[in-house]
């Protein structure tokens, strides 16, 4: 993130993208300006079971220039407590409630068939 500070230019890239602008120098541990050459960028797979990781890796996947974790947690001025409620702040992730509704509904609608069948001997 330190190079979102020091290069203007790395503040219109994702994480993903840097590597096609930026090689990584590892003698010095920083990034530097490509020269030369294409490289595509990669961010290892988090699924969404492994919590802040998962909404971490989604916060660079589609916020450009941070530099800080901070700037990653902060919606419109407000710095939220989680990289999950950033996520959702910025509309990244769908709310699963009628999703959920839905499977309650269709279970109940199904079990309640089921025990009507069985009363009045229908199958």
């Amino acid at each position: 993130m330190d190079a979102n500070k020091k290069f203007p230019e790395a503040k219109n890239l994702t994480y993903s993208q840097f590597p096609t602008k930026f090689v990584w120098k590892e003698n010095l541990h920083q990034w530097a300006p490509r020269q030369r050459g294409f490289s595509i960028g990669r961010v290892h797979f988090a699924p969404p079971g492994a919590g802040e990781r998962f909404y971490l890796r989604t916060l660079l996947n589609y916020v450009k220039g941070p530099t800080s974790f901070d700037e990653l947690k902060t919606v419109d001025n407000f710095k939220y407590d989680s990289f999950k409620e950033a996520c959702f702040a910025r509309d990244l992730l769908d709310d699963d409630k009628e999703y959920i509704e839905a499977i309650k509904e269709t279970s109940h609608r199904d079990f309640f068939k089921s025990n009507v069948c069985n009363i009045i001997g229908v199958r």
